[in-house]
């Protein structure tokens, strides 16, 4: 990971982000890795979830962080997926009303003024005395793409981070529910998503790598699924045929078409003319996001897109 953050930084990526969504490598490890190992980019979380750690564990977490790197690290926080959160015996209830509370509570005690007293329906301090305090002030992103949560975000959040597998129309639409919920000026954060990366000769190769990974995500993560903009219809055929066969045969549903229409995929010249799609469709910062394996060839084959 480090080597990967050192040629993206010298190619003129300017940030690197560390996903935690299934039950693989944690984000404070890679984040920290990254951060000490590059000298300028920012580096993120894309994202922990307002479940498995507390408010005052993700306060005193992001303070240590920026300690090492000020003004670098960005908390990247979201409400995590209902997959892997189950499997943790955690119940995904009233996500966005924990997820403002959790944020709320993380900044004061980073500012106000110590001992912190707060109490909330799921965070609750009693005198937190942090002893570590970020400065500057670590900017949070949330990592949501619900309506509701959207909305949220266009109210208290400095960026946010839509999800992996989206269309750029997706963006579009997300842009208009952050500026709605800000009718003072519209959202002034940053906005940012995931884009899923294949680069091949063709774009048949290229959806063929991908296509098993997509077919995985929509079955597993019903809350990609539903903001995805793939037909309802052929989700529950995937969900099926996953159940019954495997995941192998049930991406063979997935048509090249549709593989194409939510990430970047074929010869590095079309990549490049389909990021600047989703750049014309609001993403400030596109967060590319390779095929394991392929990481350093798409930063040689896009730096500067």
């Amino acid at each position: 990971m480090v080597e990967v953050a050192r040629g993206a930084e010298a190619a003129g990526f300017e940030s690197a982000w560390v996903a935690e969504t299934r039950l693989t490598r944690d984000a404070v490890t890679g984040v920290t890795a990254l951060l000490l190992g590059t000298d300028h980019m920012r580096v993120g979380s894309a994202a922990i979830n307002v479940f498995t750690r507390g408010a005052a564990l993700i306060a005193v977490t992001w303070a240590t962080l920026s300690e090492a790197a000020p003004g670098r690290v960005v908390l990247g926080i979201g409400v995590g997926s209902e997959m892997p959160l189950r499997q943790q015996g955690f119940e995904a209830t009233h996500p966005v009303s924990r997820l403002r509370e959790v944020i709320e509570a993380v900044r004061a005690a980073w500012a106000a003024r110590a001992p912190v007293t707060r109490t909330g329906s799921y965070v609750n301090f009693a005198d937190l005395l942090l002893e570590v305090r970020p400065a500057p002030i670590p900017d949070i992103y949330m990592c949501v793409g619900g309506p509701r949560a959207l909305a949220l975000a266009g109210q208290i959040a400095d960026g946010v981070v839509l999800d992996a597998f989206l269309p750029p129309a997706a963006a579009r639409q997300a842009r208009g529910i952050l500026d709605t919920s800000e009718p003072a000026g519209g959202f002034t954060g940053e906005l940012a998503g995931a884009v899923v990366v294949s680069l091949a000769d063709s774009r048949a190769e290229a959806a063929a790598a991908l296509r098993p990974l997509l077919a995985g995500y929509l079955v597993n993560f019903p809350e990609l699924a539903r903001v995805s903009g793939v037909e309802p219809e052929l989700v529950v055929r995937l969900r099926d045929r996953a159940a019954s066969e495997g995941m192998q045969a049930a991406s063979r549903l997935i048509s090249d078409e549709l593989v194409a229409a939510h990430t970047l995929c074929g010869p590095p010249s079309v990549c490049r003319e389909r990021l600047a799609e989703y750049r014309a469709a609001g993403y400030a910062l596109p967060i590319l996001f390779p095929l394991a394996g392929s990481v350093l060839p798409c930063i040689e084959q896009l730096a500067g897109a």
